[in-house]
């Protein structure tokens, strides 16, 4: 693709996940646990109307200190913090919560949450490893309450429209080729190498990029993988891989924490399908273009999208939650889906470290 472009659509699908317009309800009260990505989440719950951050709770003093202190911080942004979760959840009229904490401290506080009834919007990685994270699974449908994983590409506009393709005129996936390349990469005494805890960088990070193709593919079968431990780590730091889909479907991909970030970008994804291909591309994984074509096409589509900015790009999965809390909307993505990527990086560790195919136990 490239050449014969027909046409270049300013699509900006930016209300495709949103609150219903014209509805008169109180705005949505949002608590958060952890001011780590939590602060992301604050900033990017001020772009959308209809909810706001009333409260969040954080237990580590040198994280505030970092913020400016914490009287500052609930000036700044019109809210009140707390030191323990639950009683944040006792003290505040909440509608929903968001869970930003290492994955090792969620047990106790979905317990808190689903006993209370409170819609929860959860970090990834969704576990540790695969036991833990059917545990979890298990855990949240014992309560009446839904629980969203936070999965932002999925939910952005150019992702939901090559889904909404792939449905229609593109069909189902074949192939794909995918790649995400980071230059962050934690040190090796990090909590992100704890088996405990996030279980290594493929488990932290690019749970991002295995969602997306779960996404788009369906359900994971198999990987193999080749990587290493490039940059000193205790755990592999990058991979590439072949993943094989129950569908039929395969997909190809690189990832990890050798990239750099002032060469971030370009093209992301591509797949063939039954009946054509498409391409996303934008910078550090916030696609803003699509291009597609059917097979006997002469000339291929380009549609652009309104990218999320880099320090809220949950914005597009937010605004789904917040449809699930006020609307009952089915969540943008399930316990299944977040345990479904958490095997996806467990298998490709796993056959790096061992040079065999491993299947994809989720």
């Amino acid at each position: 693709m490239g050449k014969g472009i027909k046409s270049s659509l300013e699509i900006d699908r930016s209300q495709d996940i949103t609150l219903a317009k014209g509805v008169e309800m109180a705005s949505i009260k949002l608590g958060i646990v952890g001011l780590g990505l939590g602060q992301w989440m604050v900033e990017t719950v001020k772009k959308i109307e209809g909810a706001q951050v009333v409260a969040a709770a954080e237990n580590m003093p040198a994280r505030l200190d970092s913020m400016g202190g914490a009287e500052a911080y609930e000036k700044e942004n019109d809210l009140r913090l707390y030191q323990d979760a639950d009683q944040m959840m006792d003290d505040e009229s909440l509608d929903a919560i968001a869970l930003a904490v290492m994955p090792k401290h969620r047990r106790a506080l979905i317990e808190s949450a689903g006993n209370r009834g409170l819609p929860m919007l959860i970090e990834k990685p969704w576990a540790g490893n695969v036991q833990i994270g059917r545990e979890l699974v298990e855990l949240c449908h014992s309560f009446d309450a839904p629980c969203q994983i936070e999965f932002p590409i999925r939910c952005m506009p150019a992702m939901v429209r090559l889904r909404e393709l792939m449905t229609g005129n593109l069909g189902k996936g074949w192939i794909a080729n995918a790649n995400l390349m980071m230059g962050w990469c934690p040190p090796p005494k990090s909590k992100h190498w704890d088996p405990e805890n996030h279980n290594g960088l493929l488990n932290e990070c690019y749970v991002h990029l295995f969602d997306t193709l779960a996404f788009l593919l369906g359900r994971p079968k198999s990987a193999f993988s080749f990587g290493g431990s490039f940059r000193g780590s205790p755990m592999p730091d990058a991979a590439a891989a072949v993943i094989e889909f129950e569908s039929g479907a395969s997909a190809s991909l690189t990832c990890g924490g050798i990239g750099a970030a002032s060469a971030d970008g370009g093209h992301l994804l591509e797949i063939w399908t039954e009946n054509g291909l498409a391409r996303i591309s934008g910078a550090q994984w916030l696609p803003d273009t699509l291009e597609w074509a059917l097979r006997e096409a002469k000339e291929s589509t380009v549609e652009r999208f309104q990218a999320p900015e880099r320090f809220t790009l949950m914005e597009y999965n937010m605004r789904a939650f917040f449809n699930t809390v006020r609307r009952g909307d089915p969540v943008a993505a399930t316990p299944e889906d977040g345990l479904m990527a958490t095997a996806m990086a467990m298998a490709i560790q796993e056959s790096i470290i061992t040079g065999n195919r491993v299947a994809i136990d989720c």
